[in-house]
């Protein structure tokens, strides 16, 4: 469980465990995209602001899918055995977030990063019917068969010590990565 009661009644939220979903959902989502784009264009481009050029720089993870699964366990992990609110929810919350994160870009790093202008049943390009189907699937697999893999290895983690300290130098290497690209090159 993500949110924990510990002895003196206070919920605490599990802060590695939360940093080990953003990357584990982050990664899925780069792969799911660069097979997608790959599929659908034939060829390997890179995604994510993490990933730039011919070379990897920096990390091969999604940040929406990485934020969007953390949004998805913490507010709707406990329907891992209902699909279809799974999907509803995952499909209305997941659109939101990319409509947000779509204006978010735009406005904060001057780049558009999809368009689906079109797209059948699209908003201003920014988002679709088939993109937020998209959504509920991934939302799907993602609560109902990866979460529980991840809190399995989370819990069975022989020394969570080291599983912290990988996550955190992951987490520094992800910002290093980010400030270098965007503040200083």
């Amino acid at each position: 469980m993500l949110i924990e009661r510990t002895k003196d009644k206070v919920m605490r939220l599990e802060l590695h465990k939360v940093l080990l979903y953003f990357l584990v959902f982050g990664f899925f989502g780069w792969i799911f995209e660069t097979l997608f784009v790959w599929i659908e264009y034939g060829k390997f481009t890179c995604r994510g602001y993490l990933f730039q050029g011919p070379v990897v720089w920096g990390l091969p993870l999604i940040e929406l899918y990485g934020f969007g699964g953390v949004i998805m366990a913490v507010l709707f992990g406990h329907w891992k055995n209902r699909p279809v609110k799974i999907f509803l929810a995952g499909m209305t919350a997941m659109t939101l977030l990319e409509l947000v994160g779509s204006y978010l870009c735009t406005s904060l790093l001057k780049t558009r990063y999809w368009d689906y202008s079109n797209n059948f049943m699209n908003f201003k390009g920014r988002i679709c019917l088939s993109s937020s189907i998209a959504w509920g699937t991934l939302s799907v697999i993602g609560i109902s068969i990866v979460m529980p893999r991840i809190d399995r290895y989370y819990y069975n983690a022989s020394d969570k010590r080291y599983l912290k300290i990988n996550i955190m130098i992951l987490i520094l290497y992800a910002v290093f990565c980010a400030v270098f690209k965007y503040l200083i090159a």
